[in-house]
Parts: C-alpha cells; structure tokens; sequence
C-alpha cells in the first residue's frame, strides 16, 4: 500500500510517536470512531477533541494527507464501501431507549420501502424461472452466503435440486460447467463484494445461464450481467447494515416459488417429511 492510499488508522500508528500531545487527543478521537472526519467539518472535529483548528489542520499534514478535505474524501470512500469501522458513530448521549427505538424505526423504514421498489413483473418473472429451472444455484461470499443460506433453506423443501455455492474444497468451475439456460443461479452481493462474485456472474453470463441477482440499493457492477435485480435497503443508524429486508424479500421469494411449483412442491416437501419420521431426524 502506497502511502498516499494508506488508511487513517495506519497512518497515526505509523506517526503516533512524532505526534504532540494535543494530535494524539485527535487522533484518540478518530481511532474510536473514523467516520466522523466524513461528516464534520474540521472546526467540529476540532472541537470534539478539545484541540485549536490549526491542530488539526497540521494533524492531517503530518500524517500524510495534503489537506483535511483529501482525509476526508478518502473516509467518504471508505463509508460507501460499507466498512463499519467508518459507519459507527461517535458514542452518543443519547439514551438507549431513543437508541433502540430509532433502530426500530430505520429498520422498518428499510423494510417498507425495500416492499414498495419491488415491482411485480419482475418479480414475478424470476418466481417463474427459479420454480421451472432444472437446477437452482444460490451464490455469496462472506455475509451475502449468510442471506444466500436462508434462500437455500427455504428452495430445498420444495425444489429437488438446489446448491449453495461456494464450497469448502470445491472450485466454481466445478459446479458451473455444467449449467447453462434451463438452470438459474440467484446471487447474493450485499456492498464490500468479493470480485470472484462479478467474475463468475461475467461467466455464468457467457453461458446464457439466467441470474436474478439480489444487493443493496448500490447493486455495483456484477447488476449488469443479471436477468432480473432485487435491491434491498439496509441503512441503519448503528455499526452494522440492517438485514431484515433481504430478510423479508427473501422469504418472499421463497414462497411465492413455493406457490409456483405447487402439487410439485408439495409433493417433494412431503417425502422429505416422510424421510425426517423414518430417520428420527427431528423431534
């Protein structure tokens, strides 16, 4: 890593003991919370360290930056990228009442207008192929394969052939060489994807194999390679992004491909329940 591109945290450790007493007292500040130096200005900052504004100003010079504005357009990146070290919040004296019922509230906003982007054709479209494919892959790295995990749950009662991807000591190529129109593959990439998402979504394209592609509002560049795109809300007030309308859009998917496929559906969930007696699976 260059230096101009080095992260602010890695240039105070670098710096920490050539820094005075009163930049040290800043750079307290944004070591516990980074994501302020995006949303106050460098008088504010100032303030909320208890240090002079030409502090702050020779702060950033002395760590690497050419001015306050370049620091913070390079914490502005790095809060669009989705990272929670930059999306917590300076600690608040708010009480936690007001802090659990402001939560509520964004994540039933999320979930609300996640519901009203939703438009019925396509959904309905993608119901439709994922319930009369061959074969259904469901796709995700790192916490998008958590939200991919619960579309396998739910497809893998009702549809007879459905894979999560990827697998521990397989490679890609192995599952998606033999895919191609009758089959579709539903990819999950919520913001701070794994590039290997837009290169096997480029492939599986190449092979005209259908994808719906589930994201963020942000859906980023693997959006273009997919027949149909859902875009979820997930912004909250706290450290981490709100799941509960990929949550909800997911179980939504689920059932309405469950609708689809109908007696087919049914019968397989029914044999897999037969299977679950005889082998004392559950209780």
């Amino acid at each position: 890593m260059s230096a101009k591109t080095a992260s602010l945290e890695s240039r105070i450790r670098q710096q920490w003991d050539q820094l005075s007493l009163h930049e040290q007292r800043l750079a307290d500040v944004l070591l516990a919370a980074p994501g302020q130096l995006a949303m106050n200005t460098a008088t504010e900052l100032a303030q909320s360290a208890g240090v002079s504004k030409a502090t702050a100003t020779r702060f950033f010079r002395h760590i690497g930056y050419e001015s306050y504005d370049a620091a913070r357009r390079q914490a502005r990146e790095m809060q669009n990228s989705g990272s929670p070290l930059y999306l917590q919040a300076a600690p608040s004296a708010s009480p936690f009442g007001t802090l659990i019922q402001n939560h509520l509230e964004k994540e039933i906003a999320s979930l609300v207008n996640t519901y009203r982007s939703l438009e019925d054709d396509q959904l309905e479209a993608c119901v439709e192929a994922i319930a009369g494919a061959r074969r259904v892959i469901v796709m995700g790295w790192r916490h998008s394969q958590t939200i991919a995990m619960l579309i396998y749950r739910d497809l893998i009662h009702i549809h007879p052939d459905v894979r999560l991807l990827p697998r521990a000591g397989d490679s890609l190529a192995e599952h998606l060489a033999a895919l191609g129109p009758q089959d579709v593959v539903i990819c999950v990439g919520l913001r701070r994807r794994m590039p290997a998402l837009e290169t096997a979504m480029s492939a599986l394209a190449e092979m005209q194999v259908p994808m719906l592609y589930i994201s963020d509002v942000l859906a980023g560049k693997p959006a273009k390679y997919a027949n149909w795109v859902l875009r979820c809300h997930t912004d909250v007030n706290l450290i981490f992004d709100s799941t509960v309308a990929l949550s909800g859009v997911c179980n939504l998917l689920c059932s309405l491909v469950a609708r689809s496929m109908g007696k087919t559906g049914s019968y397989h969930l029914a044999s897999i329940e037969t299977l679950h007696q005889s082998l004392e699976e559950l209780e």
